[in-house]
């Protein structure tokens, strides 16, 4: 089943990439938003909704896997390939599911263009170590995985029915792409543009490709514009603000500068939180 033709269509929503560089004004919500504010209010966290749904549902199924193997004498046992080949063909966002064993080592795979991973142990590096330390369900930091994309992790452990730790079941997704499938049946209906990060500046989804994957306090271009730097730092600590930025008008049209308003909101699950960042062309004269 191909997850970007079944997507539901109530999860659809505006989220449009923008490589910004975020100057002057840094404020927060006021009591009373005006028009424009209250409009991209309610915008975030209608995304903010999609983005839970997505993320829930492979929550959900990974934690139904996890009972379903509890019974199971080991992560090395036959069925725990079949229940990883279930999830795969019944998932709509994800890419991939992995076993591991009590050692941190992966005992089994899928899809099988992933089965060079079995036998490798993940417990000395994040977010296996995590993992495995907490026995507890984790969703990971975004990640640069070995072969480019940037990935996150959901994973849920599994315990026998006396309540000892037989391993996790690992589910990889890239967020750029559920997030991108989200928004791009309408991203070019409204002048509107986001993009998605961690607090600590790493770059989860923008439209510009070239962007995702980048931290905003460390790479370049962004480096280069110390009031950037100040705003990041502001969306960074602040759970919800806005503030107004200029910067090239797209990334095909690097030449010509223009401002934008940008209005912020957090998106938390499990721990992590996501600051979903909404931009819009600044019309006042």
């Amino acid at each position: 089943m191909n997850w970007r033709e079944t997507l539901p269509i109530s999860v659809v929503i505006v989220i449009i990439a923008a490589g910004c560089v975020l100057l002057s004004a840094q404020y927060i919500f006021p009591s009373e938003p005006d028009e424009d504010q209250d409009v991209a209010i309610r915008d975030i966290e209608y995304i903010t909704t999609n983005i839970e749904t997505v993320m829930t549902a492979i929550a959900d199924q990974t934690r139904s896997a996890s009972g379903d193997l509890s019974s199971a004498d080991s992560m090395e046992s036959p069925e725990v390939q079949e229940v990883l080949n279930e999830l795969l063909s019944g998932s709509d966002y994800t890419m991939s599911y992995a076993a591991i064993n009590p050692g941190g080592i992966i005992t089994a795979v899928a899809p099988d263009n992933y089965s060079g991973s079995v036998g490798v142990n993940i417990s000395e590096s994040e977010p296996g170590d995590s993992i495995l330390r907490t026995q507890e369900p984790f969703l990971s930091d975004a990640f640069t995985a070995k072969e480019g994309f940037t990935g996150i992790e959901i994973a849920w452990p599994v315990f026998s029915k006396e309540g000892v730790y037989k391993g996790s079941i690992l589910a990889m997704a890239e967020p750029s792409e559920f997030i991108g499938a989200i928004v791009s049946p309408i991203e070019e209906d409204k002048d509107i543009t986001a993009t998605v990060m961690q607090p600590d500046g790493f770059i989860l989804y923008d439209q510009d490709e070239a962007q995702i994957g980048k931290n905003l306090f460390t790479d370049e271009p962004f480096t280069n514009y110390e009031n950037l730097q100040m705003l990041g730092k502001t969306i960074s600590a602040n759970g919800a603000g806005m503030g107004e930025y200029t910067f090239y008008r797209s990334p095909d049209n690097t030449e010509e500068l223009t401002k934008k308003d940008a209005y912020w909101d957090t998106f938390a699950y499990m721990g992590k939180e996501w600051r979903i960042i909404l931009f819009t062309e600044n019309t006042a004269e």
